[in-house]
């Protein structure tokens, strides 16, 4: 089997897990092991293009054989498959702790879908070999933490969480105020 067709599987196991998770909604048991089994299945994945890279230098993966700007590029260097490593290694300890803390009457039927929404952005971000898919991994990362953080519709949730919104939405339209303005500030004078 080609490594470079492993690179995909960090961000589709997760979305194609939340989507079964979804399916799964009443069994509180189904979502939890399909959770875990899609993050150990990406743990070895990310093993497994790490142990790539570090022998090739890189493995790239090209979505439908589009070269760029119209393909999605995914690229796994060392960085890329070291931090790949780390945080599927962090996301399934989350969930191994998150599925033992949890009784019957607190975990909400959402949480397993987006954690594993959550973890697919973490890893698109980490393994995007362009600024757009960049923002949408960021963009897949931030809502599936939105919704997390007011699961439970508690007051101290839903006010930690409108306040999470407001400051990453200044932030986002300060950052693009200011590559807008650096991008004009270069631009050649007519002079």
């Amino acid at each position: 089997m080609n490594t470079a067709s492993l690179v995909p599987l960090p961000i589709v196991l997760p979305l194609f897990g939340a989507a079964l998770s979804v399916v799964l909604g009443r069994s509180r048991v189904a979502q939890r092991a399909v959770s875990l089994a899609v993050l150990a299945a990406m743990v070895v994945v990310s093993v497994a293009l790490l142990i790539e890279a570090d022998r090739e230098g890189h493995v790239v993966q090209v979505a439908g054989g589009w070269s760029a700007p119209l393909g999605i590029a995914l690229v796994v260097d060392r960085l890329a498959g070291i931090m790949l490593v780390v945080s599927t290694i962090v996301l399934l300890a989350v969930m191994v702790y998150a599925v033992g803390e949890a009784s019957q009457g607190q975990e909400r039927v959402g949480f397993h879908p987006l954690y594993l929404v959550l973890a697919a952005g973490v890893s698109a971000s980490f393994i995007t070999g362009d600024l757009f898919n960049l923002f949408v991994a960021f963009e897949m990362m931030l809502a599936a933490s939105y919704v997390l953080i007011t699961l439970g519709g508690r007051p101290d949730q839903v006010r930690s969480g409108m306040t999470y919104v407001v400051i990453s939405l200044v932030d986002r339209k300060s950052t693009r105020l200011n590559s807008s303005h650096s991008s004009v500030s270069r631009m050649p004078s007519s002079a």
